[in-house]
């Protein structure tokens, strides 16, 4: 009785501490593919509500084992109240020289929390939006891959700045 007890209060205890931690994110979302990203869809994310706060932006990109490259080249464009801020051509490595994919993730699936914008001034009184899109293509090709596989999903993370 005594162990059964000791096991609850010690799940309590865990649970409280776990959903007291305060988090600095404060917008995560996510856009899932079925099959691979298509290059004819652009991911759009609407921030309706931010707060007056500095925060920093982060992309996140989900892959599996058919992925076929070590990189990602993304156009990222960063929007206020429907005017274009910046528009951003990326690069970001996805797996390192062996070619073991980098990330977080058990089995097959990494998931990559990529920096992007640092320390942006966000004002509730705005409307934000970010949109991203894939610019891979492969060498001696100019065109754009129309479906890049192994992409399972893209997001993004908002972070109060520090």
């Amino acid at each position: 009785m005594n162990t059964k007890f000791n096991c609850k209060a010690l799940l309590i205890f865990i649970l409280i501490n776990f959903c007291s931690c305060s988090s600095d994110i404060w917008y995560s979302d996510f856009k899932d593919f079925s099959n691979g990203w298509e290059l004819s869809e652009p991911v759009t994310f609407k921030l309706n509500k931010t707060p007056n706060s500095n925060g920093n932006i982060f992309i996140n990109i989900r892959n599996d084992n058919n992925y076929p490259f070590s990189n990602i080249y993304l156009i990222t464009t960063f929007l206020k109240d429907g005017v274009e801020v910046s528009t951003d051509t990326l690069e970001y490595l996805m797996a390192d020289s062996s070619g073991k994919y980098l990330g977080k993730g058990f089995g097959n699936v990494k998931e990559s929390l990529l920096s992007w914008k640092k320390n942006i001034n966000f004002s509730s009184e705005s409307k934000y939006s970010v949109v991203l899109k894939h610019a891979m293509r492969e060498n001696q090709n100019e065109f754009g891959l129309q479906n890049l596989p192994g992409i399972i999903s893209v997001g993004i993370t908002l972070k109060l700045s520090n």
